[in-house]
Formats: C-alpha cells, sequence, structure tokens
C-alpha cells in the first residue's frame, strides 16, 4: 500500500519536528519516519537562544517549553590556570524580544513540537528506518522497513550521518576534527563550585562546556578527548575527568552519556531534485557555543517556509535552490567560524594566547554592552529568509538596535 503526503521527514529529532509543525501549520500534509522506537534523549545541546525563542513563540510552544525548562541570563568564562572566572550577564535590550536562553532538553521540544504538529494531521511513525527512495517527476517513493511512502518532496532530518543525504548521493563538505567529544549528563550542584548556569572551562586538557539542564538538578558536562582512545573505556575516563571539574568531589550520578566526533561540515548542495536537508543533516559543527542546534533549526523553519510557498504556488522551486545557497553560507561564513574560534580559546595550549585570550574576557567583561554582545550574535544565524512574505520575514530585530555587532567573528570574540 502507498502512502501519499506532500511532505516526508526523516528524523523526529527537534529540527524534524519543528519543521513539520511549520509545514503544517502551513497547511502541508506532513509524514515523519523515525528509526528509533521512541523520542531520543540524547545528551547534546539543550540551550536555545533568543534568536530560536522567536521561532518558538511563533509555533505556539514557547509558553510549554518554559514550564518544562528553565531561563538563565549567566554565562561563565573559567581559566583555571588563572585563577580567573568572569561572568556575563544578558540584559534588556530595547527592539529585542527577548532578554534570557531557555534551558530544555532536545527530546522536550521534540515531543512537544510534535503533540502540536499531531493535532494538525501531521504522522509520526517510530521504528521506520529508511533504506531507500526513487524519483520520478512526480514526487518521490521512499522505502522504509518493508513499507513504500510516497510524496512530492523528502526532507532528511535525520542527523550528522543522514542517511537521506548519503542516498542522495549529496557530499558532505568540510573536515572532521581529531578530538572526540564525550557529552554526559550528571546529577551535581556545580553552582556550589562556582559555575553559572552556562559556562566554558578553558583548558588545553580540561577544556569543557557545562550547563544546567532541569530543574531537577541535572547538568551537561561535555569535554574533549584523543580519539585515539578506545571507545569502550569511555565511562571509566569520565569519571577522571569529573574529578579535575568536581575538584575532587564523589557527590555525583551520571545520567546517561555519548562520545562523539566533531565535524565542520555541509552538504555540497542542500537540494537535490526532491530531496532536501536541515539540521546536522545539512550542517554540522563542533558544539562550542551552542550555533550547531541554532542554526539547524533555522535552516529547517526557513526550508519549511519556502517549500510551503512551493507547495501553494506561490513560489516557483527556484527558491529550494536560492534557499541552499543562503543556509551554506550561513553556515560557512557565521556559524563555524564562530564555533572554531570558541573551540580554539577552550582548548588554546600556547601560554601567551591564553594570557591574551584573559585579557580580552577581562574587557568583554568590563564591557556594559558585553551581555548584548553575546545575545545578539546568535541572531546572525538567521541570515535571509527569502521572500519579503515570509513568517520569517520580521524575526531578526537585531539590525534595529543600537548596539552594533559587526563583523564579530564569534560569540566571544
Amino acid at each position: 500500500m502507498m502512502h501519499e503526503t506532500d511532505v516526508l521527514i526523516v528524523g523526529a529529532g527537534p529540527v524534524g519536528m519543528l519543521t513539520a509543525l511549520t509545514l503544517a501549520q502551513g497547511g502541508a500534509s506532513v509524514r515523519v519516519l523515525e528509526k528509533e522506537p521512541h523520542i531520543i534523549n540524547s545528551p547534546r545541546a539543550a540551550v536555545y537562544f533568543p534568536s530560536t525563542l522567536i521561532i518558538l513563540q511563533e509555533l505556539g510552544i514557547l509558553d510549554e517549553l518554559l514550564e518544562i525548562g528553565f531561563t538563565n541570563r549567566t554565562f561563565g568564562t573559567h581559566i583555571p590556570e588563572f585563577d580567573y572566572h568572569s561572568v556575563v550577564e544578558t540584559e534588556p535590550v530595547e527592539g529585542i524580544p527577548y532578554d534570557y536562553q531557555l534551558h530544555a532538553g532536545q527530546h522536550d521540544v521534540a515531543r512537544v513540537a510534535m503533540e502540536h504538529a499531531r493535532k494538525l494531521g501531521v504522522e509520526v511513525l517510530f521504528g521506520h528506518e529508511v533504506t531507500g527512495f526513487a524519483e520520478d517527476e512526480g514526487g518521490i517513493t521512499v522505502s522504509a522497513s518493508g513499507q513504500d511512502f510516497r510524496a512530492k518532496w523528502l526532507i532528511g532530518a535525520d542527523g550528522a550521518r543522514s542517511t537521506v543525504r548519503k542516498l542522495a548521493g549529496i557530499e558532505f563538505e568540510g573536515h572532521t576534527w581529531p578530538e572526540r567529544f564525550v557529552a554526559t549528563n550528571v546529577k551535581f550542584p556545580f553552582q556550589e563550585l562556582g559555575y553559572q548556569q552556562a559556562n566554558f572551562v578553558c583548558d588545553p586538557v580540561n577544556m569543557a562546556v557545562i550547563a544546567q539542564l532541569d530543574r531537577e538538578g541535572v547538568w551537561r558536562c561535555t569535554y574533549m578527548e584523543d580519539s585515539a582512545l578506545p571507545v569502550e573505556g569511555c565511562e571509566e575516563r569520565i569519571h577522571q575527568r569529573y574529578e579535575w571539574f568536581m575538584q575532587g568531589r564523589e557527590d555525583y550520578e551520571i545520567v546517561s552519556f555519548s562520545p562523539y566526533m566533531l565535524h565542520q561540515r555541509a552538504g555540497e548542495t542542500l537540494r537535490k531534485g526532491r530531496v532536501l536537508l536541515a539540521g546536522d543533516a545539512a550542517h554540522a559543527t563542533n558544539p562550542c557555543g551552542g550555533l550547531g542546534l541554532t542554526s539547524g533549526v533555522w535552516t529547517g523553519v526557513v526550508l519549511a517556509d519556502v517549500l510551503g510557498a512551493v507547495l501553494r504556488g506561490e513560489e516557483s522551486e527556484e527558491i529550494l535552490d536560492r534557499f541552499s545557497d543562503e543556509r551554506r553560507r550561513v553556515f560557512w561564513d557565521v556559524v563555524s567560524p564562530a564555533a572554531t574560534e570558541n573551540k580554539r580559546m577552550l582548548q588554546e595550549s600556547d601560554p601567551e594566547q591564553r594570557r591574551q585570550d584573559m585579557q580580552h574576557l577581562r574587557a568583554l567583561n568590563d564591557n556594559p554592552e558585553s551581555g548584548a554582545l553575546l545575545m545578539l550574535f546568535a541572531y546572525k544565524v538567521i541570515g535571509d529568509v527569502l521572500r519579503p512574505d515570509s513568517r520569517w520575514a520580521d524575526a531578526d530585530p537585531s539590525a534595529h538596535v543600537a548596539i552594533d555587532i559587526g563583523n564579530r567573528q564569534g560569540q566571544i570574540y
């Protein structure tokens, strides 16, 4: 039996579900296929910047997520070698709707978006792994777990190792870092050791990104290790790292952990025929600074807007090629340089450069606009939304504020 729909999305993570919800609200019929048996609670990115809160508000799910997660206005940077600790606090900026970031698990965002999407007729099928597809003039037929699904368009939102991207023969251009990241979720009162609710720890050996995840005291502690080390010994090495981050305390409980490789890559195109890419399937960055999730979500909802316009006959398919060009530009010109600079600062090994970094952080800490600069940078990932009638046409307020982020390469620098 052939199952027909306007759009088939592969991947039920936050990008896939937010893209599905945006499409459904625009009148498209949508089906989502997910190979896992349920939404996965993986220890990955969990901080949503003000630029992403605009999306959640527009889609009608922000209030619900605020009840699940919590808001944060502080960011700490720590250089243990110099016993240096700085705190930048975001403050209200005229013309900017939010002066905080939301901390919420990816699984919570995906679940809430799924619940709202289902009310609009979106079908989400778990345990369906895509094995192939065939495209013709009228649409695309996707095979998954012994069934065939027919759609006009296929969106791959199935992560950095995207099956859809590989089946489409789209090269994933860029490079993979030699280090491995280990993302851990742990119950521990980091605030008792002077950590803020979001933190960079700058150290050539023990760099880390540490952030509180929920109201119950679960934190994300993500660090790097040599990828030559066997994955099998990862859990044992976590305890060794925790001894350093937690200053010898042992009153912690590991909830979950996930080792993974780091990439700076983007698809050579995000559109090939009737196949489109979003999220990490489209572009993947190291997670230092949280721009991977931010840019991935924006790629998804901009795609949903332009594809919805194509389905309604308001735009030609040519806009999908412009979407591909623009989202690749945002990644290579904004996201990748910023994340790369953040990673450099976190693991810098040159003593003189580390001193310069500390001096810069001192100056940033003394700048009354530092919180605004940190907050406003993430608006750069919105880019050109391509249509004057786009749902997201007025989403970026940063161009109209008095503070100029100029040509800043990164969130800190």
